[in-house]
């Protein structure tokens, strides 16, 4: 298939189509296991809740910077723009990505929660044998927890954005190639 033809496959299938995660029911479980570790409350479970909301965190990040970049191949249509995944980028990395294409809803409170989670990650974990007590690191990942739940939300109303955008596209910029498929 050339350009045109997998662009066009990709915004008539919004299932397969449209950027997705590719293993949600994985990333589920992963955030039902860190409910449940942080629940334990115990400093193992905190830190494993805290490392497991981290990545959910980043697969948020690299969703969002997948629909951003279809978005733009939807927008310079005809005009064809090739987008590479880079591998083995850290999550500050995929933020910097995301911080520098299109804006979008939410897209600012996503990035700050984000990076604040990263800074406190680091804090926490990398300067463990500095803190002082279980219940400062207890507290610490409270505040964590609360970060996440920022990141979740601005995340579902920016995906949610970006699919709306998608739809809008399919309807009104591919409409005509649409018919004619049919």
């Amino acid at each position: 298939m050339n350009y045109a033809e997998t662009l066009f496959a990709r915004i008539k299938n919004a299932v397969e189509g449209w950027p997705h995660f590719e293993t949600p029911d994985f990333l589920q479980t992963l955030e039902d296991v860190a409910q449940e570790a942080f629940e334990n409350n115990s400093i193992e479970g905190h830190l494993a809740a805290l490392l497991i909301w981290h990545q959910l965190c980043e697969e948020m990040a690299r969703l969002l910077l997948k629909d951003a970049q279809f978005l733009i191949q939807l927008s310079v249509y005809p005009a064809e723009i090739e987008v590479r995944e880079k591998n083995k980028q850290m999550f500050g990395q995929v933020l910097d990505a995301l911080g520098e294409t299109v804006s979008f809803e939410q897209k600012q409170e996503f990035l700050d929660a984000c990076r604040n989670l990263n800074a406190q990650r680091i804090e926490i974990v990398h300067r463990l044998t500095q803190h002082t007590s279980i219940a400062e690191i207890t507290a610490r990942v409270v505040e964590v927890k609360l970060l996440y739940e920022q990141v979740f939300l601005a995340f579902e109303e920016a995906h949610d954005w970006f699919r709306g955008s998608f739809h809008s596209f399919a309807k009104d910029s591919f409409i005509d190639l649409m018919e004619e498929d049919e």
